[in-house]
């Protein structure tokens, strides 16, 4: 499976995203090492807020329902709901990174960095990068 394959699936997931406070769409797919491919959307939840959920660890949890403990890559791309256009910079939130380097430190990220397709091959990587929404 390529990078190119996995941002296609992540981007047809993201058309399932319920993003009712933020309006803003995220896709994510995640391979295992068993070659199957999970898929998980950005869902938030506008009564409790802290109930919400980001499409990357709704993927890992997906993943981790069926057995899946190894990973070997996740995509994610986002988008603001009213738009056609992915973004050209979308990198996972603190809270995932962390959550990443909890549950599968060695997975490779693939995502969209300054227009560009980037591959980081550890979370902490992208420690450095702010996401802002209001940039978006």
């Amino acid at each position: 499976m390529t990078q190119e394959d996995l941002i296609k699936i992540a981007k047809n997931a993201c058309k399932n995203a319920y993003p009712q406070l933020t309006g803003y769409m995220v896709g994510a797919a995640l391979l295992a090492k068993s070659g199957t491919v999970y898929i998980g959307v950005n869902v938030e939840d506008k009564s409790i807020p802290n109930l919400s959920i980001c499409a990357e660890r709704n993927a890992i949890q997906n993943a981790m329902s069926y057995g899946e403990r190894e990973f070997e890559a996740i995509a994610v791309v986002g988008k603001k709901s009213e738009s056609d256009d992915f973004d050209k910079t979308l990198i996972p939130c603190g809270i995932c990174l962390q959550y990443m380097i909890d549950m599968c430190k060695n997975i490779n990220i693939i995502c969209y960095i300054n227009g560009k397709l980037c591959l980081i091959d550890k979370p902490e990587d992208l420690q450095k990068y702010s996401f802002d929404l209001d940039k978006q």
